[in-house]
């Protein structure tokens, strides 16, 4: 079996999964499996539109539609976040090339569909969603950080229990279609879209590949499902005596004036009732007449939008025999759409942790037990997104890395035994003074403040240093957030070693939770506040504490800069201008640093940015610009390099940075500036 590795595991590949992924970091590794071919997904399929609030005043009209449609079995929290992110992601489709229909004055048109007070629906002709998955999917391709498996179907969920028992995803098993090959692929969140329930009816307009693998699978490991029963069937498909996927003639052709009609040519109910009024009207004349279709004529739609906004609809139909500009059409209800699902939250989360839906697999609670028409592919948006801002911040304050006491190990003892000796030159006077045997003692680790801590490692060998048969039992981890009197230790050992060893010991470890704290707040306020880039840190350290300063700082969630001047070539003030300008100095570092080596280049004008892109510099460092002139300089780069901020980066002025799309923030004041978490050796009991 193949094991593959990555940040977020995508199962599904339509206009849900693909906007998930381009709403997540371009540094995170992203796998997406498809179980067809990549065109294979009912998002391609939408014909209609997607709706979008108009302006202010159409959102209690806009809700009312939601509502009544789903027969006020929605969640309300959930129509008000649909409709008021709407045109946000609207924008977002735009930004990406999506080609929406506009007015001959280049403004958005809007179209009408059942079910819907006023026009609201923006359209492509009558193909929006292939229009909108086809766009999102060429901008995923472009992504090297994402990685496409087609006709690769996902067969099992992969999970484990944490400390408490509660159990997490962990990712997928999936298997290959044509060559059979498995695949272990473990992610630290994955997120199902894996479409609709239409591939186990007869008569669907989905593709058959759909057959609700998300919802069986979430089932099979005790995530909660909702409203199964909830199934939508579409008033209007093109009738066939041939089996399989139906054509489905779209809401919006009665949006713009198509009526149905019986087999007696006479008009039987109004076609802008939701879709399961409409849809029971039908199947009750069809029962009344024998008869096994109904009518749908557009005599009263203008031939010029037929060929406009129904194009394709019509050339399928005169494939098919039928010229709508002439004559109706046979047209009866078919499966089209699944409410119900894996129930989720307002952020896309499934009652598993690390475990995301989005698309129909999900039950957002949008539509209730009725969808209103043109709802679904805003619904998948608006949540993909939520999903993936989300998963951003989960990945930020819980995917802590763990750094290995190993990676201290070079010169941890040597500066213990030095910390040691300049505490006690000449021994510690004061407890040789009490005790001059050993006896064996225990004393608690106890913190006196809240905050993340950092160093539990090198606490502990400060003791097996003064005496290897000391035991420390530590109750939580380096990165754990820990409280005011909460126990984190307990010692045993020679009374004197636990007395000896007890300030040093502390020493480390208030240091390092000081540093972890303060870098755990700025990461975390970088989040919350949307930004992608990682906080890292400087050279600004302590003189012999560098290696302790760093890890901590990965600790507490940031990265590490440079440890020292042999790391990389970072191109300062006085190196540039000592070579007379940004082009010769970055020239000569790379005839002379090995070609191991990054080059950064710190610039401070726009016109240094410029000749750093043009000398090929690696990273450019905007080094205290003014928020105006970074905003020039990223859009001057454009990725086409790494970009990193410095100048002057504390927690009250982070936040200010959240908006600005680079890589890197770098701060010396995670390791100047950020004092102690303090905890105490209390509750000393002498044992014999």
């Amino acid at each position: 079996m193949k094991k593959l590795q990555c940040d977020v595991a995508i199962v599904g590949c339509g206009a849900a999964g693909l906007y998930t992924a381009l709403k997540l970091p371009r540094n995170y590794n992203i796998i997406m499996l498809a179980k067809g071919d990549i065109q294979t997904c009912d998002s391609m399929l939408a014909q209609g539109g997607i709706a979008c609030l108009r302006d202010d005043d159409d959102y209690d009209s806009y809700y009312e539609d939601t509502m009544r449609a789903g027969h006020y079995e929605n969640r309300p929290e959930s129509v008000d976040i649909l409709i008021r992110n709407s045109r946000t992601v609207i924008n977002d489709l735009i930004s990406y090339g999506v080609r929406f229909d506009r007015t001959p004055s280049g403004d958005l048109e809007y179209t009408r569909e059942g079910a819907h007070s006023r026009a609201r629906i923006l359209f492509h002709e009558d193909i929006t969603g292939r229009e909108i998955t086809e766009t999102l999917l060429m901008q995923v391709r472009a992504r090297p950080n994402i990685s496409i498996y087609e006709n690769t179907t996902m067969t099992d969920m992969l999970d484990e229990s944490g400390r408490d028992g509660t159990r997490f995803c962990t990712g997928v098993l999936a298997e290959d279609n044509k060559t059979g090959e498995k695949f272990e692929i473990f992610s630290r969140f994955t997120v199902f879209a894996t479409g609709g329930i239409g591939g186990n009816y007869q008569h669907s307009t989905n593709y058959p590949i759909m057959t609700g693998d998300g919802c069986s699978i979430a089932d099979k490991h005790g995530v909660v499902l909702e409203h199964m029963d909830y199934v939508q069937i579409h008033p209007t498909v093109l009738y066939s005596e041939k089996p399989g996927r139906c054509f489905l003639i779209s809401e919006s052709a009665r949006g713009e004036g198509a009526i149905l009609l019986n087999s007696k040519m006479q008009r039987f109910t109004d076609e802008l009732q939701p879709r399961d009024v409409v849809a029971t009207a039908i199947q009750k004349e069809m029962e009344k007449e024998g008869s096994k279709h109904v009518w749908l004529s557009f005599e009263k739609v203008p031939p010029d939008v037929i060929r406009s906004h129904f194009k394709h609809i019509y050339e399928y139909c005169l494939a098919k025999g039928y010229n709508i500009l002439e004559e109706p059409i046979p047209v009866v209800p078919a499966q089209h759409y699944f409410m119900g699902g894996i129930h989720v939250d307002s952020n896309a989360e499934t009652t598993m942790p690390h475990l995301f839906a989005v698309g129909e697999t999900a039950c957002t609670g949008v539509h209730g037990k009725n969808r209103l028409a043109s709802n679904s592919l805003l619904e998948c948006l608006v949540w993909a997104r939520r999903a993936a801002e989300k998963i951003v911040k989960d990945h930020t304050r819980e995917q802590r890395p763990r750094v290995d006491p190993s990676s201290l190990s070079v010169v941890m003892d040597q500066h213990i035994r030095y910390s040691l000796a300049e505490d006690m030159p000449s021994g510690d006077v004061s407890t040789d003074a009490v005790f001059t045997d050993r006896r064996q003692a225990r004393v608690e680790l106890i913190c006196k403040q809240d905050g993340v801590v950092a160093g539990m490692a090198v606490f502990r060998r400060v003791f097996e240093i003064l005496d290897p048969t000391t035991v420390v039992t530590p109750l939580v981890r380096d990165g754990e957030r820990i409280r005011e009197g909460q126990l984190m230790a307990s010692v045993e050992g020679d009374v004197r070693t636990l007395l000896s060893g007890e300030r040093t010991a502390l020493n480390y470890l208030q240091h390092m939770s000081g540093v972890a704290t303060l870098t755990r707040k700025m990461v975390d306020m970088l989040a919350d506040a949307g930004s992608h880039a990682q906080l890292v840190d400087t050279r600004k350290t302590t003189p012999g504490m560098r290696i302790f300063d760093k890890a901590a700082v990965r600790i507490g969630g940031g990265g590490n800069h440079r440890t020292g001047l042999s790391d990389a070539v970072l191109l300062k003030d006085n190196h540039i201008e000592a070579a007379g300008g940004v082009k010769p100095a970055v020239a000569a570092a790379k005839e002379r640093a090995s070609f191991m080596m990054k080059i950064e280049v710190e610039c401070e004008t726009l016109d240094m940015v410029r000749d750093a892109l043009e000398a090929g510099a690696d990273v450019i460092m905007l080094d205290n610009m003014s928020h105006a002139t970074m905003q020039e300089a990223i859009k001057m780069i454009d990725h086409r390099t790494k970009v990193e901020i410095s100048g002057n980066v504390t927690a009250e002025s982070v936040k200010r940075l959240a908006d600005l799309d680079v890589d890197y923030i770098s701060s010396g004041a995670l390791t100047h500036s950020c004092g102690i978490l303090d905890f105490s050796l209390k509750h000393l009991e002498v044992l014999d």
